[in-house]
């Protein structure tokens, strides 16, 4: 009996860790919502709670105001925070306890921000890992009114909502800025927000 419950035992231990349904949505803990969203902050650590995998991989910004806020109401508005794990840690595909796993996986969720407000997507347990591994990003260092900011230093209208995402780029953490309607204003600036990057330095996206 008892090395039938040991048996038992093991057999569990070696599942792997599996995905979880998203919970519903929820509008605690994001800043400013419905109209005047700040989407770094207090948004991202609440963002940050709805998911197991602990890497920031990047944030996309959809219909960012020329103050940095996000209304939310508006057409094609939108938050997407996307985050990772380690090489084989967190969620993985389903497999028979006491096999190894196919290939090593990283896994994938992002957490939206809608009406509704923030809710995480199903996660993708299978999702490969990148050639280069999994590089959290560091805490934000600058806000979407800070990139707006350095936008209107460059001419760009205040009357047209922009696209801004905060990924890794080949120098490191990013901030990629552009009106969808004006792609003439399409800049790049290192994570501090000191200075533009450009060419091969600012290549990069969010997973």
């Amino acid at each position: 009996m008892v090395c039938l419950a040991l048996s038992m035992w093991a057999k569990e231990k070696s599942r792997p860790e599996t995905s979880e349904p998203p919970g519903p949505p929820t509008t605690e803990g994001i800043f400013g919502f419905p109209n005047e969203i700040d989407g770094v902050g207090v948004t991202l650590a609440s963002a940050r709670k709805l998911t197991r995998r602990p890497a920031l991989r990047g944030i996309v910004f959809d219909g960012v105001l020329a103050n940095g806020t996000v209304d939310i109401n508006q057409p094609g508005a939108r938050v997407r925070y996307t985050f990772q794990s380690a090489a084989g840690h967190g969620a993985q595909p389903p497999r028979e306890p006491g096999t190894l796993p196919k290939r090593i996986t990283c896994g994938k969720q992002n957490v939206i921000l809608t009406k509704q407000g923030l809710v995480a997507e199903p996660d993708l347990a299978d999702y490969p890992c990148p050639a280069s591994g999994v590089e959290p990003l560091p805490e934000p260092q600058c806000s979407t009114y800070e990139i707006w900011k350095a936008a209107r230093k460059r001419k760009v209208p205040r009357d047209q909502p922009a696209h801004i995402e905060y990924f890794r780029s080949k120098a490191g953490p990013a901030w990629r800025f552009e009106i969808p309607s004006a792609p003439q204003y399409k800049f790049t600036l290192y994570g501090d927000c000191k200075r533009e990057i450009t060419g091969a330095e600012a290549h990069g996206s969010v997973p």
